[in-house]
């Protein structure tokens, strides 16, 4: 009979990456930059010091992310992009 862990190590080695893209948005004159990916319908948004996600409707997932990521701006949670 095999193990929980060693099940559980099976599982994690079927599981492919979820692509992640490049997104950016400017904003008084300065890029940001992020990265988004989406797992079944939540779309997340991550830079260097925080993160956003939000489930996916009818928006477009880039145009999802680029507001995600606007708000992450205005929250001070992503570096200009230099």
């Amino acid at each position: 009979m095999r193990s929980i862990e060693h099940i559980a190590h099976i599982r994690r080695m079927d599981v492919k990456p979820l692509p992640r893209y490049t997104i950016t948005c400017e904003t008084v004159g300065k890029t940001h930059k992020g990265t988004y990916w989406v797992a079944g319908r939540i779309l997340t948004v991550s830079t260097g010091l925080g993160g956003k996600c939000k489930q996916v409707g009818t928006t477009e997932p880039e145009a999802l992310a680029e507001q995600l990521l606007l708000q992450l701006v205005k929250a001070g949670k992503a570096y200009p992009f230099v």
